[in-house]
């Protein structure tokens, strides 16, 4: 029988101990070899549950800071944007411009991750074999960044009974791909559905698997093959068709599926000189767990963040004044911008209108979000 409040037993490993815990409704037997498994179900020496240690205090001091990045405000600001919005994030900028250390920053400025993403992580994790030994639930927000090298199975989930891959592992938390250019087109393509479904779908002569894969995308490159393109202080020896050829290997769909366009300059001695102290990163937690808590009063699920939005959806709920309308309307012609970009910078200004706590999206969110769109939508990559 099961114990007296009702709840499910179930024996385990001791290392599975801490795991199997955190399902809600479970009492959790370890049992340290099958001997003592055998003893008990026949009553002869009873297991007894596991219990919790008691919890240490939390460490967050060796947790990356947004106080220990000097300069590139515009980048900081569009992190910002994307942990409010859920908008996956294009870097571009020379090497040593501080792209991987902004990258890094990205998870300690969002939400706290809930008790269902909490468990509902573990068990991808769990699944994969990646959870650390003895671990219960995972408390912080996944940060994977695969290799350029990584193939397109160790991306989606790979092995003849399919496993979680990279996409998989970062769900609920920051993938982060640098020199995105010199991942392998099929790998890039994978992105594709779980950016636009967040989920992978893994198939084998076994048959299929899907895996869950909603991850916030934060994407790196060089702005051309030699990276020194625009830097004052080394100069590109790259051509025109080198730059055009670099540029291309990410397809225009891809692309097309990243809000946020972003270019890192090279940082200037005056920018590591400069005495104001940069804001920490747990004053922009806040603005950004309040921009999200709007969404959340506007649409009732705490998933469906401006980014993941319907168009219906994001139509009913964009509130944008008729001056933002005539500014974007103006933005479209001169910039030739796609119906699908039209979205994507209503999107964001929705969400920069959010972390202002405003109840309708102006001409000045529009026009913030239009900075993040590349000229590029009339000069795809």
């Amino acid at each position: 029988g099961g114990p007296a409040d009702g709840r499910r037993r179930i024996l385990v490993a001791p290392e599975n101990a801490a795991e199997a815990s955190s399902v809600p409704g479970v009492e959790v037997l370890p049992a340290p070899h099958l001997g003592a498994l055998v003893a008990h179900v026949a009553g002869r020496e009873l297991l007894a549950p596991w219990v919790a240690p008691p919890a240490g205090p939390e460490i967050t001091t060796d947790e990356p800071d947004f106080a220990d990045v000097r300069g590139q405000a515009l980048a900081r600001r569009a992190l910002e944007i994307a942990a409010a919005g859920g908008h996956n994030i294009l870097l571009s900028g020379p090497p040593g411009s501080g792209k991987t250390m902004l990258a890094r920053r990205l998870p300690g400025i969002l939400p706290p991750l809930s008790p269902e993403e909490s468990l509902e992580t573990t068990r991808i994790w769990s699944a994969a074999g990646r959870l650390p030994r003895g671990s219960g639930l995972l408390r912080v927000r996944p940060f994977r960044s695969p290799h350029h090298g990584a193939s397109a199975p160790a991306l989606s989930g790979g092995g003849s009974d399919p496993r979680p891959g990279e996409l998989s592992l970062a769900h609920h938390g920051v993938l982060f791909l640098d020199e995105f250019p010199e991942f392998r087109r099929d790998a890039l393509e994978a992105l594709r559905e779980p950016l636009e479904e967040g989920i992978v779908r893994v198939t084998r002569a076994s048959g299929s698997r899907s895996f869950p894969a909603r991850f916030l995308l934060v994407a790196a490159m060089n702005p051309c093959p030699c990276g020194f393109r625009g830097d004052p202080r080394k100069e590109c020896t790259c051509s025109g068709h080198d730059v055009a050829r670099y540029r291309r290997k990410v397809s225009g769909p891809l692309l097309d599926r990243i809000d946020l366009h972003v270019e890192v300059p090279a940082i200037s001695s005056g920018d590591l000189s400069a005495e104001d102290a940069p804001e920490p990163s747990a004053r922009v937690r806040q603005r950004v767990q309040a921009a999200r808590a709007r969404q959340t009063d506007r649409t009732g699920d705490p998933r469906l963040t401006n980014a993941a939005l319907t168009p219906a959806r994001l139509r009913a709920t964009a509130g944008l004044h008729p001056e933002a309308s005539a500014l974007l309307a103006r933005a479209m012609d001169r910039l030739a911008l796609s119906a699908r970009a039209h979205q994507r910078v209503v999107r964001v200004a929705r969400t920069i209108a959010d972390l202002e706590a405003a109840t309708g999206t102006g001409p000045a969110h529009v026009a913030e979000a239009l900075r993040y769109r590349r000229v590029a939508d009339a000069e795809p990559l």
